[in-house]
């Protein structure tokens, strides 16, 4: 099973959290501990957010253990109760929002984090990859991250020897 970003949608959602972000260091899959890459990660809502648009997947409830255990190891954090307001009913929800020492530095420049991206490579393969999939899998959704594309412009910038800010 990989991350539920790539499971065919159940419905579209919306809930009060700010959208993912790249600042999450993947030590394994997509990078090393001396390498570490960049994975999306959730944060919790601020008071002044916005919506989070996205997508609200259904499981059988029998698998629901084993699904949240994985998930869990794989994301590193346990699941958050949160609530999604579908286009018909509004329901509780579980999502994983990691707060951990794996967060990439405060004020770690758009340059550095395309850098860490263009070395970084795991089990999984490179991190270089692993945006180039999330950036071409959100455009197949309609969805736009400007967070997403900004640091995509980056790494490009940053593979051809030019420097961003």
């Amino acid at each position: 099973m990989g991350s539920p970003l790539w499971l065919p949608p159940a419905r579209a959602c919306c809930g009060a959290r700010t959208p993912p972000r790249l600042n999450k260091k993947s030590l394994e899959r997509w990078g090393t501990y001396a390498q570490p890459g960049l994975t999306l990660n959730l944060a919790p809502a601020r008071e002044d957010a916005h919506l989070c648009r996205g997508i609200a997947f259904d499981f059988p409830d029998e698998h629901q253990t084993e699904i949240e255990a994985y998930l869990s190891e794989r994301e590193t954090c346990h699941a958050s109760d949160i609530a999604v307001h579908l286009p018909d009913e509004a329901v509780a929800a579980r999502t994983y929002i990691y707060d951990g020492p794996r967060l990439i530095e405060d004020g770690l420049t758009l340059h550095a984090r395309a850098a860490m991206i263009l070395v970084a490579e795991g089990i999984a393969g490179s991190s270089y990859d692993y945006i180039a999939n999330v950036r071409e899998h959100l455009d197949q959704l309609g969805v736009s991250d400007p967070a997403v594309d900004e640091l995509w412009r980056a790494v490009i910038a940053a593979q051809n020897g030019e420097h961003s800010e």
